[in-house]
């Protein structure tokens, strides 16, 4: 076969020919603007894959050649010896788990000095919504609008008006407690929608191949595709998933939950109406008449 050529503007998932739960390998290549520069490449896996256990590398680079026979990962390839060591004696990083901090500031009794906290300090997920940079942002945008006494740009309600400038100036320099009180109160229920969204919006996308990855990977593809035909057939009546509505940037992320969920509440009621009818036909109506 004829070798494989990339170009830096493209996103690549290449695959390894290994497909067992601890040998499957997939190469991430993110675009990048110049097209001779070096192009890095990431490998996303489970804690207990077998590369994890190669410490030289001799070893490492033979690794990969079995798994990627395509690419020259022979001495003086492609990469050198020096970063094939390199790599083998790396330990890699983790994604954390999802998580948010319940808490967002805090201030002492006179009221007059706090601590706000914003980006990872109060949310920690994997960049599988690709939504950590904007959260972050959100929550520089949102303590500035606290500390100006105005109300959270995610509410709705702007009161930044040219009447309310003295009101605006009066709160930031003698109630410094009640804004970060207000950047907690409504600031606090946007980053706990935040990591639902991450737990649930793309969870499966690297193709980890453990069997219950796989089992549960198809799950969450037919929940993802049955609402997106559901979105089409009732145009739009039915919200898209919520990965596809967290693109919309006039959503926030409370709003993008609540969209999804109630479809979800929608798809339950379907479903437990069906049993019923089902169950009426099948058992008859004296069963639901003796019930209570």
């Amino acid at each position: 076969k004829p070798p494989l050529k990339t170009f830096s503007q493209d996103i690549y998932a290449i695959r390894s020919v290994n497909t067992g739960p601890r040998t499957f390998l997939s190469l991430g290549l993110l675009p990048m603007k110049d097209n001779e520069a070096v192009r890095p490449t990431n490998i996303i896996t489970r804690p207990d894959h077998g590369i994890w256990k190669i410490t030289n590398g001799k070893s490492m680079r033979e690794y990969f050649q079995q798994a990627f026979p395509r690419f020259d990962f022979q001495e003086n390839g492609l990469i050198s010896n020096q970063e094939w060591d390199r790599f083998a004696k790396a330990e890699g990083t983790r994604f954390p788990p999802c998580q948010y901090s319940p808490g967002l500031a805090v201030w002492d009794e006179s009221g007059r000095s706090g601590v706000a906290l914003v980006g990872d300090s109060i949310h920690a997920f994997s960049p599988d919504i690709g939504q950590g940079v904007n959260a972050g942002l959100m929550d520089v945008v949102c303590l500035d609008r606290a500390l100006s006494g105005l109300d959270d740009v995610e509410s709705g309600n702007d009161n930044d008006t040219t009447a309310n400038d003295k009101t605006k100036k009066q709160t930031t320099s003698t109630t410094l407690e009640a804004n970060l009180q207000r950047y907690q109160k409504q600031h606090a229920p946007e980053i706990a929608a935040l990591i639902r969204l991450a737990r649930f919006g793309a969870p499966y996308q690297y193709k980890q191949p453990h069997r219950a990855d796989r089992a549960l990977r198809l799950v969450w593809t037919a929940n993802v595709a049955m609402r997106l035909l559901l979105n089409k057939v009732t145009f739009g009546v039915i919200q898209p998933p919520c990965i596809i509505l967290s693109q919309n940037e006039d959503l926030t992320f409370r709003q993008v939950m609540r969209r999804a969920d109630r479809t979800t509440a929608l798809l339950k009621t379907i479903v437990l109406a069906g049993l019923t009818l089902w169950a009426r036909r099948r058992f008859g109506l004296a069963l639901f008449r003796a019930l209570p």
